[in-house]
């Protein structure tokens, strides 16, 4: 498993390198492409991420240009990220690349096999808890 995992994140980086991000940003992007202007915690969150790491990555990209952070106007607490022109450009470019790459990957399994591994995950995760 750890040597799948491993293989699979080198190839990840090396597609990635070529956008010059990292798979953080790339967790970071595609919740914003889904949703912009979210909490830093509602994505750290999504991306089991610890806040530290999560506001050293922000910090990286929005020092690239790719996002930009801004305090809520109801709740001054609550710090958002949104995507500037270039991180939304991106979306285009690098989100094709991945599908490639993810198909690529599951190429190998049947379409039910796709499913099994799948549910086999997530029951890992699950109960990793």
């Amino acid at each position: 498993m750890r040597l799948l995992v491993q293989a699979m994140t080198r190839h990840f980086q090396d597609l990635l390198q070529e956008y010059d991000i990292t798979p953080l940003h790339w967790g970071v992007l595609s919740c914003l492409w889904r949703e912009d202007g979210q909490a830093t915690q509602a994505i750290a969150h999504t991306l089991e991420q610890l806040g530290g790491t999560l506001t050293v990555g922000i910090d990286a990209m929005e020092r690239r240009g790719l996002v930009k952070r801004k305090r809520d106007k109801v709740d001054g607490r609550i710090s958002r990220v949104w995507l500037t022109k270039k991180g939304r450009a991106m979306e285009g470019m690098v989100v094709p690349e991945v599908e490639e790459f993810v198909g690529r990957l599951f190429g190998c399994l049947s379409e039910k096999e796709y499913g099994e591994l799948s549910g086999l995950v997530d029951r890992l995760r699950e109960h990793l808890g």
